[in-house]
């Protein structure tokens, strides 16, 4: 006699490969199924699977936060999909301060106001304000995952200029998503005139500032080890006679998994790669895009995301996709927003919650239970 059911490793496995919206709707098949599709195991493996599929962008203006498949014809912009902040107050403008693994985090304030949200599932976690007030015109933040202790970790940081005293003062704070609680990096700052964008980078599991430095006057790459806490440097280009003189570095970006260095000509952006993580030697050249036959204003053009076909895509103004031919040329194809502020990312959509991760035990089982 055959059996009409199928095992249930095989369910499994079918489940895993199905998109996070389908699996939100099975939850409700039975009890069964929504605790299967609950589990943190199982939703860790969903993502490692996922990761194997086109991401989406999240761009954040203030009309609000939309979506876009990075996969989806560019050039159509009804494909981009307005989202639902569960957690937005009085009309305030959600900034995206980084992404990582399919969870955001966000803030509804410069320096308070902290949640980590899944765009896919609508989960999301009120963070409580750091312990110690940031104060400064310089703000650096970052966010990432620490695959030695499983935990989602975050920095936020700030820096200023004193009067009558060394003539700088930081102060900063890293976020642990198991312990819920924030802890003091105070001495680890005074160390550079200040980053040029304040959004850390992650890659290899350390975030990453590009800063300048006054005395002597060099660019330096800084990085917050998130398994241990700690800052390091990641050694610059080295200039060599083979290679032409290069456009100086403005901006650090992760592309296609690495750490790249963005640099402007009147003409061109160059972009360098670090082939081996942390070694100087291994920067070079990955390629250069045109861009002098696009009316735009250089360094408002900032690289997002680079496709496995090798084409790149930047966000210019704030207001505008575009994306590089296969011939090195960027050619303009969404405007989304009439803003010129904006923040954008990408993701991976997950079943991940940030409610799965340390905090209150009964908050999470309340957050299950309305699922």
């Amino acid at each position: 006699m055959t059996s009409n059911y199928l095992p249930e490793q095989v369910v499994v496995e079918i489940l895993l490969r199905l998109p996070v919206k389908s699996l939100i709707r099975f939850r409700c098949v039975s009890k069964r199924w929504r605790s299967l599709i609950s589990d943190p195991g199982f939703t860790k493996s969903q993502f490692r699977l996922a990761s194997e599929h086109p991401e989406r962008f999240l761009i954040s203006s203030s009309s609000g936060i939309r979506s876009l498949g990075c996969d989806l014809p560019f050039g159509d912009s009804s494909a981009l999909k307005e989202l639902v902040v569960p957690f937005q107050r009085n009309c305030l403008r959600v900034r995206i301060i980084g992404s990582c693994n399919g969870l955001v985090f966000v803030a509804l304030h410069p320096h308070k106001g902290f949640y980590i949200w899944n765009p896919s599932t609508g989960d999301h976690r009120k963070l409580p304000d750091p312990g110690a007030p940031l104060r400064g015109f310089i703000y650096w933040h970052g966010f990432g995952y620490d695959s030695s202790t499983d935990d989602y970790k975050l920095i936020v940081a700030s820096y200023r200029l004193v009067k009558n005293d060394s003539g700088r003062s930081s102060e900063g704070e890293v976020f642990s998503l198991n312990k819920n609680s924030w802890k003091g990096i105070l001495h680890d700052l005074d160390y550079s005139d200040g980053a040029k964008e304040p959004a850390g980078i992650l890659c290899n599991g350390s975030l990453h500032w590009h800063l300048k430095v006054s005395e002597p006057a060099r660019d330096e790459i800084y990085a917050f080890d998130l398994a241990e806490e700690k800052f390091h440097e990641i050694p610059m280009p080295i200039q060599e006679d083979e290679h032409p003189r290069r456009a100086p570095f403005s901006s650090l970006r992760n592309l296609g998994g690495c750490l790249c260095l963005v640099g402007y000509t009147r003409t061109h952006i160059d972009l360098w790669r670090m082939m081996e993580y942390g070694i100087g030697e291994s920067w070079a050249p990955m390629f250069r895009v045109a861009y002098s036959h696009v009316k735009v204003y250089r360094y408002h053009l900032n690289p997002l995301w680079l496709s496995r076909g090798g084409q790149l895509v930047l966000i210019y103004a704030g207001k505008e996709l575009m994306i590089s031919t296969p011939e090195g040329e960027i050619e303009h194809v969404v405007a989304f927003s009439d803003s010129l502020t904006c923040e954008a990312a990408v993701f991976v959509e997950s079943l991940i919650s940030p409610n799965h991760y340390g905090g209150d035990e009964r908050q999470r089982l309340l957050c299950d239970e309305d699922r």
